[in-house]
C-alpha cells in the first residue's frame, strides 16, 4: 500500500519524520486512499477570517469519521498530481473544495494548491503547508477503570497558509526550501478584470518564496 507523503517512522511526541515506507499512516495526497479532502478544509482559513485558526487535526481519528464524511472524487492531471476535492449541493448552488499535491520541501513541509469555490462565485486558489507528526493523547476506560496517558496519534499541523487569489492559474515547483510560483495566467491578470481586484495580486512575474526556518 502507498505511504503517506510525508509518512511518520519512531514514536517521539512532537517530532517530524521523513517520508518512509509501510508505516504508521498509509494515507496519501497522490494515490488512493487519498487524505480526506474536509480535512484539508478544515485547516484551510475562511476568506472572511484572518490568521490561522484550526493548526492541527488527527489524521489516525479523523480520516474515516462521521465529521469529516465525504464522497471524494479524483480529476486526473497529466503529468501532474491528481485534483482530490468535494462537492456539495445545496438549492441548486454547488461548491467544491480541493487540493493538488504540488511537493516537498527539504526541510519536510508538504505544499498543497487548494481551490475553494465556496462562496459560489469565485474560486480561491491559496498555499496550504502542512508537516505530520506523532503525538499522543489521553484516553479513558470505563470499563477497566484505567487511564491511557500514550495514545497513539499521526497529526497534520498547519504550517502556513498563503493566499493567490481568485481564479488564479500558474506554474508551481518546490526546490530544496522554496516554492516557486510562477506568474499569473488566470482570469483576473490575463483580462484586467474588476469586481474581486482586491483579492489578486496582479501578479505578472515569478516569485519565489522561501521557506528556511
Amino acid at each position: 500500500m502507498a505511504l503517506v507523503i510525508a509518512a511518520i517512522t519512531g514514536c517521539k511526541t512532537g517530532s517530524f519524520y521523513p517520508a518512509t515506507p509501510n508505516t504508521d499512516y498509509p494515507y496519501s495526497f497522490r494515490w488512493v486512499p487519498f487524505i480526506n479532502p474536509r480535512i484539508i478544509q478544515d485547516l484551510s482559513c475562511w476568506i472572511s477570517d484572518k490568521g490561522d485558526q484550526v493548526v492541527a487535526i488527527n489524521l489516525t481519528d479523523s480520516q474515516d469519521s462521521n465529521r469529516y464524511d465525504a464522497d471524494t472524487q479524483v480529476r486526473e492531471i497529466e503529468g501532474q498530481n491528481p485534483y482530490v476535492f468535494v462537492s456539495t449541493t445545496n438549492n441548486d448552488e454547488t461548491s467544491e473544495f480541493g487540493y493538488q499535491y504540488i511537493g516537498r520541501t527539504t526541510s519536510g513541509i508538504n505544499v498543497l494548491l487548494t481551490s475553494d469555490s465556496e462562496d459560489g462565485s469565485g474560486v480561491f486558489k491559496k498555499l496550504l503547508l502542512v508537516t505530520f507528526e506523532h503525538d499522543q493523547g489521553i484516553s479513558y476506560d470505563w470499563d477497566k477503570k484505567v487511564t491511557n496517558t500514550k495514545k497513539k496519534r499521526v497529526l497534520i499541523r498547519k504550517a502556513g497558509e498563503i493566499f493567490l487569489g481568485d481564479r488564479w492559474a500558474g506554474e508551481l515547483s518546490v526546490t530544496g526550501n522554496s516554492i516557486l510560483v510562477g506568474q499569473d495566467t488566470g482570469w483576473f491578470t490575463v483580462s484586467g478584470g474588476a469586481g474581486r481586484k482586491w483579492f489578486n495580486h496582479d501578479q505578472k512575474t515569478d516569485i519565489k518564496i522561501d521557506l528556511n526556518r
